[in-house]
């Protein structure tokens, strides 16, 4: 990831290895940019796995906030992106072993966007369709995501992280510390489950 953007300041135009260099500087700058650049897709990760809003800002502030405090050395043949979603993985996993997980459900949707909050994604507008095929869906909605909660967890990371963060087969292979054929694999075991 090379980020992107061009705004107003100056380190928009940096690219990810200029603004981790800042971030090990203690540069707050660079930070924010990265920030700007990366926090909604951790939040909306977190929130596939999560299915809350305060959760997922909770996982995405821990995620960012180890950036800050441990910046990771830069591999120029790997994106940042895949240390966030690696690290981001990790930590809705371990939130979701603990006792109190057992109130979250998984959910397939982005978050709703809220006042005040940075998600990027919104759901589809339902004026759009009939309230049948309204009904329709959220039927398919809440079917597809009981299936996918019930999925075993090496079994469903891979799924959310191809069908829903549209990561390739490698992306996805260097988050999970997989071979791609590993992912294929279990890729193909998850949708062969659904289907059933």
């Amino acid at each position: 990831d090379q980020g992107g953007a061009g705004g107003g300041t100056s380190s928009n135009r940096l690219d990810d290895r200029q603004l981790l260099a800042g971030v090990d500087d203690r540069d707050p700058e660079a930070f924010r940019a990265l920030m700007e650049r990366y926090g909604s897709q951790v939040i909306n990760l977190a929130f596939r796995f999560l299915g809350t809003v305060a959760d997922s800002e909770d996982v995405a502030q821990d995620v960012l906030l180890a950036l800050y405090q441990h910046p990771p050395r830069w591999d120029p043949s790997t994106k940042l992106s895949t240390w966030l979603y690696r690290v981001t993985v990790n930590r809705c996993l371990d939130l979701l072993r603990k006792p109190s997980a057992a109130r979250r459900t998984l959910s397939l949707d982005a978050p709703a966007e809220e006042e005040g909050s940075p998600l990027a994604e919104r759901l589809p507008d339902p004026s759009t369709i009939s309230a049948r095929e309204q009904i329709a869906q959220a039927e398919r909605a809440t079917l597809l995501r009981q299936a996918v909660a019930a999925l075993p967890v090496d079994l469903r990371r891979p799924l959310i992280l191809s069908t829903f963060e549209e990561l390739s087969h490698e992306e996805i292979a260097r988050v999970l510390k997989l071979t791609p054929k590993a992912v294929e694999r279990r890729l193909a075991r998850a949708r062969t489950i659904l289907k059933s």
